[in-house]
């Protein structure tokens, strides 16, 4: 009876697995077993989505069946992004990290149970995947190679536990994460047969060994050619209407839509003030400090202005851990009130549904100084990362036209929907793609680099002033300090906020403008910036210690600063937030890096 209901078939099995599950489980179980079962809901729903079947899931484990080996990739590689994005926000030692193992093969299906070959290579390839990462066997890459843009590692022929034969294997390169020194819940060698040739192919390829030097000379005959040419000044001012380059707001065409770059512009140079040795891009170096750029900072009326114990007139610390790596900024250790002061919702006219969300206004102290990036990571210096990577973000972001946002499916970083040069802020940027950004930076430089928490954001953008604006009350002088929707965005899309004009209809390559007094750039303006906090809608029980708030609706996340298109005047003001989708991508949003200092 048994034997008739037992079916035969072929389908691709793809097997999940949490990275040292009982390590995690012995340090806090019950922590470990809540958020397991949240983030199973997300993967319930990323294997439906992909019209895959879970047939069981054993404590940390999941085995589903899909019918298309493309489907059970691009599941595989939701699944990790969305792992990522939630390890974000977790010290190493709370992070759910998995491997996972996908093959094609012939399968038994019993009522609910799903046996045979097919399923023990999946298991035994999750085995030999690395943590955060997908392994698939050759039937798989056969099936995907040519139709998904992802990278691979072609990691030989492998004998595995109970096999009798070798199972051909890759390892997917999806983004940076990918490929982290394993740490102690490493799985045990004995799920892989440890032959010296397996052994030998696994870790020490001979074409990896070749392309590794060939990768090095290349590297280092590009960093020689760019120190040639590097910019010994200065980031670019901002251009001025008798500037040959500047197109003053009277001649600036008509309203118009946004349309897509024709072609991507060369990569320039991205980093100002360089060290005086660039070291290979890949090698973390020591911290160096630079001084203050010659443009002087602004002043805050001395009435309302209050100084932490480093006053703005003094020259930033700066420092960058690697040629290619975002310019950093010291913030010194000090306390500010947090959020609109008492009645500045009410003078700025906000909107009752978007008012109180930045109340009430609270003591924030920071014990301890902290670094963040000079400027928004820029198109630049996430190239890099892709590059190195061979990192392929899923097209698709959202454009705002006519103050609405629309999808638009091709829509990428690259081509964002309008003209940007390679010094203006990367945008189309959700936590998936910061968060593969953040890991490789913290893989070349070995820190711990992250996203701002909310209250460093709001407390360097503020640079030790209490005013609305950091430059003071008067929203007129913005164009000297930010790029916001001054007379040039009205002249070509309608709807300016001021009649200044800072001659930047959209973006604007990062240091164009005045630094607020702490020596960053760029703060409130240019485009929107996320924040490692989850949302909450008011700051009712907000952390006092500056450290990112974790509880709350973590799908969402607060974002920060206001866009070159933002015609609302008191979205302006350095205390406003508002909530972000993590997974959503528009081309207004960007992202600054942020440190902790010893």
């Amino acid at each position: 009876m048994e034997e008739t209901d037992i079916k035969r078939k072929l389908a691709t099995i793809l097997v999940a697995d949490i990275v040292g599950y009982s390590r995690l489980t012995a340090n806090d179980e019950d922590w470990t077993i809540r958020a397991l079962g949240d983030f199973r809901k997300v993967i319930d729903d990323i294997i439906a989505r992909h019209d895959g079947r879970i047939f069981s899931t054993g404590g940390d484990s999941v085995l589903a069946e899909f019918a298309s080996p493309v489907e059970a990739v691009r599941a595989a590689v939701d699944f990790q992004e969305a792992s990522r994005s939630r390890n974000v926000l977790q010290p190493r030692d709370r992070q759910l990290r998995y491997r996972i193992g996908i093959n094609l093969g012939d399968v038994m299906v019993r009522g609910n149970d799903l046996l045979g070959d097919g399923v023990n290579v999946a298991a035994r390839l999750e085995g030999i995947a690395e943590p955060g990462g997908i392994c698939v066997s050759a039937s798989v890459w056969e099936h995907i190679n040519g139709k998904l843009s992802i990278g691979y590692v072609d990691i030989g022929e492998q004998s595995v536990k109970n096999i009798p034969r070798p199972v051909r294997a890759y390892h997917l390169r999806v983004d940076g994460s990918v490929g982290e020194v394993t740490d102690t819940g490493t799985k045990p060698t004995p799920d892989v047969a440890a032959t010296p040739s397996a052994a030998g192919r696994q870790r020490t390829p001979i074409a990896a060994m070749l392309a590794a030097a060939l990768g090095t000379a290349l590297l280092i005959g590009v960093g020689i050619a760019a120190w040639q040419f590097w910019p010994k000044s200065n980031p670019p001012p901002r251009p001025t209407a008798a500037a040959p380059s500047a197109k003053p707001a009277s001649q600036a065409p008509a309203a118009a839509p946004q349309t897509a770059p024709a072609s991507a512009k060369p990569i320039v140079i991205p980093p100002a003030s360089p060290p005086q040795s660039p070291p290979a891009p890949t090698a973390p170096t020591a911290p160096t400090t630079t001084a203050q750029p010659s443009v002087p900072a602004p002043q805050p009326a001395p009435a309302q202005s209050s100084q932490p114990a480093a006053t703005a007139s003094a020259p930033p610390k700066t420092f960058r851990d690697c040629p290619n790596c975002p310019e950093m900024v010291v913030i010194p250790a000090g306390s500010f009130q947090m959020g609109a002061a008492p009645g500045e919702n009410q003078r700025y006219e906000v909107p009752t549904t978007e008012s109180g969300r930045d109340e009430p206004q609270h003591q924030v102290t920071f014990a301890k100084p902290f670094a963040l990036g000079k400027f928004d990571v820029t198109r630049a210096e996430f190239a890099v990362f892709a590059q190195a990577t061979n990192f392929r973000p899923r097209p698709g972001c959202a454009t705002s036209r006519r103050g609405a946002w629309e999808p638009q499916e091709q829509a990428t970083w690259q081509e964002p929907g309008f003209d940007q040069t390679e010094r203006d802020p990367v945008v189309c940027m959700n936590l998936l793609e910061i968060g593969s950004y953040l890991s490789w930076l913290r893989r070349t430089t070995g820190k711990e680099y992250r996203l701002p928490s909310e209250a460093e954001w709001e407390y360097a953008a503020r640079g030790g002033t209490t005013t609305t604006f950091y430059w003071g009350d008067n929203v007129e002088e913005a164009c000297g300090y930010e790029n916001l929707a001054d007379a040039t965005y009205k002249a070509k899309y309608g709807g300016g906020m001021v009649e200044c004009a800072d001659h930047y209809p959209e973006t604007a390559p990062v240091g164009s403008f005045k630094p607020n007094p702490f020596g960053l750039y760029d703060m409130v303006g240019n485009v929107y910036v996320l924040t490692a906090d989850c949302w909450n809608e008011s700051y009712a029980g907000a952390p006092g210690d500056g450290s990112a708030w974790t509880t709350g609706d973590c799908e969402r996340h607060p974002a920060r600063a206001a866009s070159f298109g933002v015609t609302r005047l008191w979205a302006v003001r350095v205390a406003n937030r508002f909530p972000e989708n993590r997974i959503a991508k528009r081309n207004r949003f960007g992202f600054r890096v942020a440190l902790s200092l010893p």
